[in-house]
């Protein structure tokens, strides 16, 4: 056994022993040995003195190792790979703006893959400042990767919930000489907009919009969302009224959401009812969503038939109307007296367990506006059963109806079970109350009807 000598293999074993066991000590004085015995590491070695070195923040080491694995022939985008994924997994990213430096650093300045994979990591854990560092000491040329890179970045930066790491890059940008670069506008715009800061993001809009560029579909839809979510819903309406015009843009099913909604809270009937039918023309396959948004939106601009052609197509398909929808189906039924259909869309809701407070509502409004007062009552009890509470809404629609019908002695009933409810009455209760007193002449009680709305310091 004396005769035993230790070979490069056995050195080798030895390096990769004490590396699974985490020994950094000893590992480095193996490969010292290696080495000092003329042996060369494999790359095995390399990588575990790496770990090593990245877990116990040895710098030096690792700046030694980085040059043994250059005269090995190793190529710099493997070497800075293996370097960054060691300094990841030891949580130690910061350290490598201080390991990388001389020739190495050099080659990373002029090689566009290796700037970027460096740049990336950077980005990935915070370190935006080291970034730009090396983006400006960089010595490429490569206008659209350098475009394309930085928009990797900023875009890592936003999805990540950094926004405003996002601006910070942005604001390094070279300069774009007045042709500003359509994708990362955009991204910006949006981040800008993520971060309640929508005059910087209108001021990018401006600045594409005076550049000439011409605008896609997805930079229209980033657009109008951020009118719609700075609350500039006549901004958001010029915007798609400029996309008009552009007739080569065909919209994506979100963007035609967003126009839905945008034409119903303007009011535009005349509008919605021509994108709904521009949406059919357009040959789009409809899901879940675009069903229950344009039921809900463009619930006063189609006819009757149509919504409810659109409702069965729905069910047809097999997808589930919201309760929105629900309701909004049960409104138009109601105030068209189409009680059947009432009656059956509001059992398929109970049975899928989408009806709420507000189906009850809707349909005993309904019966209460077509003088319905059986089934109006009858509601408000099934309403109870089901373990709802009777709502204000529900007893003010019964106060207009038994008050119309000059069913007095129902009226006061009502009046009495909202006492016993304590459910507070609101403005359109007193108004209620008022102009059903008024009509029938009852002077009294319209002015103790003022009192008790000047003791609630509510005006009539």
């Amino acid at each position: 056994m004396s005769g035993l000598v230790p070979d490069e293999t056995t050195y080798r074993s030895m390096i990769e022993g004490w590396g699974r066991a985490g020994n950094y000590r000893e590992a480095a004085w193996y490969y010292k040995e290696l080495k000092r015995q003329g042996y060369k590491p494999n790359s095995s070695n390399l990588y575990t003195l790496i770990n090593l070195q990245a877990k116990h923040e040895d710098g030096e080491g690792a700046v030694k190792i980085l040059d043994d694995m250059l005269r090995m022939g190793c190529q710099h985008s493997s070497i800075l790979g293996t370097l960054l994924q060691a300094h990841e997994r030891a949580g130690r990213i910061d350290k490598v703006p201080l390991i990388l430096k001389g020739s190495f650093y050099q080659h990373v300045l002029v090689n566009p893959t290796s700037c970027s994979i460096l740049v990336m990591a950077y980005v990935k854990h915070g370190l935006v400042d080291d970034a730009m560092i090396v983006l400006g000491d960089k010595k490429w040329k490569d206008p659209l990767f350098e475009d394309n890179l930085y928009h990797l970045l900023i875009c890592s930066c936003k999805e990540s919930g950094h926004p405003e790491n996002a601006v910070k890059i942005y604001s390094h940008m070279p300069s774009s000489d007045g042709k500003p670069n359509l994708h990362i506008t955009c991204t910006m715009i949006d981040t800008y907009s993520v971060m309640g800061l929508f005059t910087e993001a209108e001021k990018l809009y401006l600045k594409l919009k005076s550049s000439g560029i011409v605008l896609d579909m997805i930079a229209f839809s980033i657009i109008v969302r951020m009118y719609v979510k700075a609350g500039s819903l006549k901004d958001a309406c010029s915007v798609l009224e400029t996309m008009e015009k552009q007739q080569d843009i065909v919209p994506d099913i979100y963007l035609y959401r967003d126009m839905l909604r945008i034409y119903q809270q303007c009011g535009m009937q005349d509008k919605l009812a021509s994108l709904y039918y521009n949406i059919l023309k357009s040959g789009i396959t409809w899901d879940q969503d675009l069903y229950n948004c344009v039921i809900n939106c463009c619930a006063r601009a189609l006819p009757i038939d149509e919504l409810s052609r659109i409702l069965n197509e729905m069910l047809q398909h097999g997808f589930t109307p919201n309760t929105t929808t629900v309701n909004t189906m049960l409104d138009v039924y109601g105030k068209a007296k189409l009680f059947k259909k009432v009656r059956r869309l509001f059992l398929m809701a109970k049975s899928l367990g989408l009806a709420d407070v507000i189906s009850y509502n809707t349909i005993i409004a309904a019966y209460g506006q077509h003088k319905d007062l059986t089934n109006m009552s009858s509601t408000v009890q099934k309403m109870q059963f089901d373990g709802f509470s009777v709502s204000l809404e529900a007893y003010n629609c019964m106060l207009d109806a038994y008050g119309k019908e000059g069913q007095m002695e129902n009226f006061r009933s009502v009046l009495q079970r909202m006492k016993e409810a304590s459910c507070a009455s609101d403005h359109y209760t007193y108004n209620i109350m008022i102009n059903i007193y008024g009509e029938k002449g009852w002077i009294h009680e319209v002015a103790s009807v003022l009192a008790e709305l000047k003791e609630c310091g509510l005006r009539s």
